[in-house]
């Protein structure tokens, strides 16, 4: 066997060296002694094996891992992997192993991704790497301002510093390029987007998990910490009760017990809608906590003659008054109906609700009736009744609904009704408006 002369018995590797023909490809022959077949054919299974490996290995860099960390030809890192790892990271923690260890204190590389010479800002606080439970990167606040708001502790766990209710938590764990953490944007000794009296403050009043979040930096009892007393704002307040949203109870009563409240809000269109009179400065903007009470009537209130106003504690060209200058907030209407009710001389003309039909000058001015000696103010019809569609430019009640002498729309009074039952003694037969 020419293996068998050239080699040596003892060198079976050798031997099966030299059954690889010029292709690459391993042919076998007839042996003559069992001995170095058996070693030939064990070397060649150890090249088989070894040259699997092998390949492997090179798969293991190529495309079919196209998930690895990007490295360059000395095995180095991009110079933004500072940054860029912690997505890398999110993706897939394994990659990261197979290199820095099952523990990430070195492995193969020697890089303790705890302690890297003095980089303060890798995993401070001695916190281990870890799956986020949000997206990566997480630094934009359209991004993360909502989570946060819906739960602040949520935040906590990892940016804050430890504590409970009154510990006054920092939020300013270092974190990536983020020297003070959350601080590095917020202002310190809070997690609030903005300062107090802006539209970013104001929306506070929907944030979630209010009973144990407001407490970290507010006190136990809400009366304050390294942030204010709630009852700074919420001046009716009780200690350790967080306010209710849209209760207006906190800073006053539901409607408040001052000037002409109480009346306009027994107002159908007006109960419990305070943006009727303080339009745009209702609960969560930022006119509602300045220290002024804003009252901007909604432009649905417009007179026909022109804008609603206020002036001196009164309303001038607001439609619920027919666009006649009230008294002035807290006072009483002093002229009955004519209060809010003008003569006119067409539909329309010059207010929305102006009387002009018929005989009305004649019984107001000449004979000096009330409006109610004729009008019943307490009708309804199909749920319409007198106070109807205050910011309308129609009667949702039709006045002539409301005539309460027979015989309308002939006029037949009599020419001595009953004591009480007119505002004057005497009238007159059957006559036509």
């Amino acid at each position: 066997m020419i293996c068998r002369r050239r080699y040596g018995r003892r060198n079976p590797v050798q031997c099966c060296k030299s059954k690889f023909n010029g292709n690459g490809l391993i042919f076998m022959e007839k042996y003559r002694g069992s001995h170095n077949k058996e070693l030939c054919i064990s070397a060649v299974r150890g090249l088989i094996i070894l040259l699997i490996l092998v390949n492997m290995m090179v798969l293991g860099c190529g495309k079919a891992n196209d998930q690895a960390p990007s490295v360059d030809v000395s095995g180095n890192h991009p110079v933004n992997w500072l940054i860029a790892h912690r997505a890398s990271f999110q993706q897939n923690s394994s990659q990261c192993r197979e290199c820095h260890g099952t523990d990430l204190k070195g492995g193969i590389t020697k890089v303790d991704c705890f302690n890297q010479s003095g980089l303060g800002q890798c995993h401070a606080g001695g916190h281990a790497p870890r799956i986020a439970s949000h997206q990566i990167p997480f630094t934009d606040g359209t991004v993360h301002g909502p989570i946060a708001k819906k739960d602040l502790s949520f935040c906590q766990s990892c940016h804050g510093t430890a504590g409970g209710p009154g510990s006054n938590p920092r939020f300013n764990v270092p974190i990536g390029s983020l020297v003070h953490g959350c601080e590095d944007c917020h202002l310190p000794n809070t997690a609030h987007p903005t300062e107090r009296g802006t539209s970013g403050w104001n929306g506070h009043s929907s944030a979630g998990n209010m009973g144990n979040n407001c407490i970290l930096c507010h006190g136990i009892d809400l009366t304050g910490g390294v942030g204010p007393g709630c009852n700074t704002c919420h001046t009716a307040l009780s200690p350790g009760t967080v306010p209710a949203v849209g209760t207006c109870v906190s800073c006053h009563s539901d409607p408040p017990v001052t000037g002409s409240h109480t009346i306009h809000n027994a107002l159908p269109e007006v109960v419990t809608d305070c943006s009727s009179c303080h339009s745009s400065a209702g609960n969560g903007t930022p006119l509602h906590r300045d220290s002024t009470v804003n009252v901007v009537v909604a432009t649905a209130y417009n007179a026909k003659t022109g804008s609603a106003f206020r002036n001196n504690g009164s309303c001038l060209d607001i439609s619920c008054h027919g666009g006649v200058t009230t008294s002035a907030w807290g006072g009483s209407l002093t002229n009955a109906c004519l209060s809010c009710h003008t003569a006119g001389s067409a539909s329309g003309v010059p207010q929305y609700n102006s009387y002009y039909s018929g005989r009305h000058a004649l019984h107001i001015n000449g004979v000096g009736l009330q409006c109610t000696d004729c009008h019943a103010m307490a009708v309804t019809v199909g749920g319409a009744g007198h106070f109807t569609g205050l910011k309308t430019a129609v009667f949702e009640l039709a006045p002539s609904a409301t005539i309460r002498v027979p015989g309308y729309p002939s006029c037949n009074p009599g020419s001595n009704p009953l004591v009480g039952t007119y505002s004057i003694g005497v009238c007159h037969s059957s006559k036509v408006w």
